[in-house]
């Protein structure tokens, strides 16, 4: 071996090329077997870096999503849900223009219904293509905005937010109706507005969100804010996890 092949591996570590560091040796004997031309070798050499950089990014992005586990678009019965088309959450996911809009997704309905999981499913798919998704239940994103507040550092967590494409705020229904907990609600549905999306789930539906905010001002703002851009899915029936669960008794 030559000096400069030997000096190859701490070349490619310099470079930050830690798949070729990996695989180098091993494809070039193969190379060589076969008979690729130093062109073929190359390509193939760069086509392992860029897909192992592509799965480690994949697994960055889902592991700072804390989306719920197995809730993918995959395992999700439609049949058992009525208000939901299949083949809209599929466009969501597929043709994610409206991130770019700034849009939003707005899921009522009754607790089981499955809401959380088509959300997690949408995440799912938009972190596939590359987008930093967010999920977070109401209450959690509530209380972290409200302990930035108290110590003048509420403007500064909204702006950390804005690295995601996207946020889900799941079961936004149970936040308590207080003062200081639905004017940060409000902080963030105003600062995302037409700037970065939001996937929120709701056992409430909008005539009941007088129930979430302590003043109706706020309360027509919000939801006049949510609106503008948004797909809004009513989802209807008995509850999506009881029916799972007697469906795999059968």
């Amino acid at each position: 071996m030559d000096n400069l092949t030997a000096s190859l591996p701490l070349m490619l570590k310099q470079l930050k090329l830690a798949a070729m560091v990996q695989q180098w040796n091993t494809l070039g004997k193969k190379a060589i077997k076969v008979q690729w031309s130093p062109q073929q070798y190359l390509s193939e050499l760069c086509h392992i870096e860029l897909t192992t950089r592509d799965d480690r990014r994949l697994q960055r992005l889902l592991k700072d999503a804390k989306l719920p586990v197995g809730k993918n678009l995959s395992n999700f019965d439609f049949s058992l849900v009525e208000g939901v088309n299949k083949h809209l959450i599929a466009d969501l996911i597929n043709q994610p223009s409206w991130l770019k809009l700034g849009g939003n997704i707005l899921l009522f309905g009754a607790s089981g219904l499955g809401k959380t999981h088509i959300a997690s499913s949408i995440g799912y798919g938009l972190i596939e293509q590359g987008h930093k998704v967010k999920f977070i239940a109401a209450s959690a994103i509530v209380q972290q905005l409200q302990q930035a507040k108290q110590h003048l550092r509420l403007q500064d967590e909204l702006l950390k937010l804005d690295k995601y494409s996207l946020l889900i705020v799941d079961d936004v229904g149970y936040v308590r109706k207080t003062e200081q907990e639905t004017s940060v609600l409000f902080e963030l549905i105003a600062h995302r507005y037409e700037r970065h999306s939001m996937i929120i789930t709701s056992n409430k539906s909008f005539d009941q969100w007088d129930e979430l905010f302590d003043d109706s001002t706020m309360t027509i703002a919000a939801i006049d804010r949510l609106v503008h851009h948004a797909t809004i899915i009513h989802c209807e029936g008995e509850s999506y996890r009881r029916k799972t669960a007697l469906s795999k008794g059968d």
